[in-house]
């Protein structure tokens, strides 16, 4: 019994059994975008507000949803001028994020960094999709002017939330 506790005992200890890392749920990060200074305006709203090239307009008066502006996507160097044609991508993904050392977080700390301005910007619904739940040893942007803007965003990220990043040789 005691040979047994041992082999078990040095098993754990050498990194042989690993607990299964817990299922991403994009509920347990972002269940939806907050507002946290009360204007009515959420996360989404404020990034359009202030990424936008040009004034923004509203879908009324209360100045709640911005409807129209101009944005460039980084990741094609294309111009947009609906709020609806962009999606806020996270330059870390939230699932890649939770798979290199956010599963262990808290709730409160996954919707800091999901909601943290560092990690977000404005791009096409359609390439923010295609990028799904890639870093950029699997995914760079299509605009090669924006790749070293990126990856150098993405590595900032990353170590300042302490997740562990890829060899950047394997970067496309």
């Amino acid at each position: 019994m005691r040979l047994l506790s041992l082999l078990v005992l040095t098993a754990v200890l050498s990194g042989c059994y690993e607990t299964e890392l817990e299922a991403y749920d994009r509920q347990q990060w972002l269940p939806r975008w907050s507002d946290a200074d009360g204007d009515c305006q959420n996360t989404r709203q404020e990034l359009l507000i202030r990424l936008s090239l040009a004034p923004v307009t509203f879908s009324n008066e209360k100045a709640c949803t911005v409807v129209s502006g101009l944005w460039m996507d980084p990741y094609t160097g294309l111009f947009f001028q609906k709020a609806s044609d962009l999606d806020v991508e996270h330059i870390v993904p939230l699932s890649w994020a939770h798979k290199h050392g956010g599963a262990s977080w808290t709730r409160e700390q996954r919707r800091a960094f999901a909601e943290d301005p560092a990690n977000l910007w404005l791009v096409d619904d359609g390439h923010n999709q295609s990028k799904g739940e890639k870093g950029p040893d699997e995914w760079l942007p299509p605009y090669t002017p924006a790749r070293a803007i990126y990856i150098q965003q993405f590595e900032a990220v990353a170590s300042r939330y302490g997740l562990t990043l890829p060899d950047n040789s394997s970067y496309q």
